[in-house]
């Protein structure tokens, strides 16, 4: 769990430190945060209305731009996206952080199909790497397609302790890797993939994971919201998690995913 020493009035939740207790220890917790019935048909009808729309995104691929398309103030065009974050979800970021979090930037995005050539060279986060972010950062991405598997695209991940030994058998880098490591990045008994149904969340330090997105089949896309969180020096007590949140500068022509 975080060091941060718990503001006072934070009235930490049992099954929200279990969580949180699990994201410092693993890097991961999947977390069911219970959301009203119909509200990621909302979230889901909201984003294949705005995907499409050339004046509301931005294709942001490295090499092919259209491979992966963020939405630009998600927020705005999807207000249902507010309501993810859950009384459920708070209190893991509670337990997480002392009660001292914001949110960094909410993000909506879908990523298309590689052909095996094009998937050997980064895209949008296609290889094993970890984010060079504070390790004090954390996300948490909402599966918003239906029937996500592994062969079907899922995000996949390796926890902080299967990390650590990649890293020190022989990770080079993005993409790069040799000896055992090579071998460990993509076996299904150490790889965690993110194939929950639709409305199930997933908090991941994506910093100390070692983690990569799935590829799409062929003709197929898919969809992912996520939140990024960080510490901050005092407690939001205005009662909305989005309070001060500043434009995502970071999702504009010319930058890459």
């Amino acid at each position: 769990m975080s060091h941060r020493r718990a503001h006072p009035a934070v009235d930490l939740d049992p099954a929200g430190v279990e969580l949180a207790g699990d994201v410092a220890r693993l890097g991961y917790a999947i977390q069911d945060p219970a959301y009203r019935d119909g509200l990621i048909e909302e979230v889901r009808t909201g984003y294949e209305e705005v995907i499409q729309d050339p004046a509301a995104t931005v294709d942001m691929g490295g090499r092919i731009k259209d491979v992966v398309r963020y939405v630009d103030d998600p927020l705005s065009r999807v207000p249902a996206m507010r309501e993810l974050l859950t009384a459920p979800v708070l209190r893991t970021l509670d337990a997480y952080y002392g009660g001292m979090w914001r949110v960094q930037h909410a993000r909506m995005w879908r990523i298309k199909h590689l052909t095996e050539e094009q998937r050997q060279v980064h895209h949008y986060g296609n290889l094993w790497h970890c984010d060079q972010h504070p390790t004090s950062t954390l996300k948490f991405f909402v599966q918003i397609s239906d029937g996500v598997t592994v062969e079907g695209g899922a995000f996949r991940l390796h926890s902080i302790p299967n990390t650590r030994r990649i890293m020190r058998s022989g990770y080079l880098g993005q993409g790069w890797a040799k000896g055992p490591a090579r071998a460990m990045l993509d076996d299904p008994e150490l790889v965690i993939p993110f194939v929950v149904p639709a409305g199930i969340g997933a908090f991941c330090n994506t910093t100390q994971c070692l983690h990569r997105a799935g590829i799409p089949p062929e003709g197929t896309t898919r969809g992912m919201v996520q939140f990024t969180f960080v510490p901050t020096d005092e407690p939001n007590l205005s009662g909305d998690p989005f309070h001060g949140l500043a434009p995502d500068t970071n999702v504009a022509e010319g930058k890459f995913a």
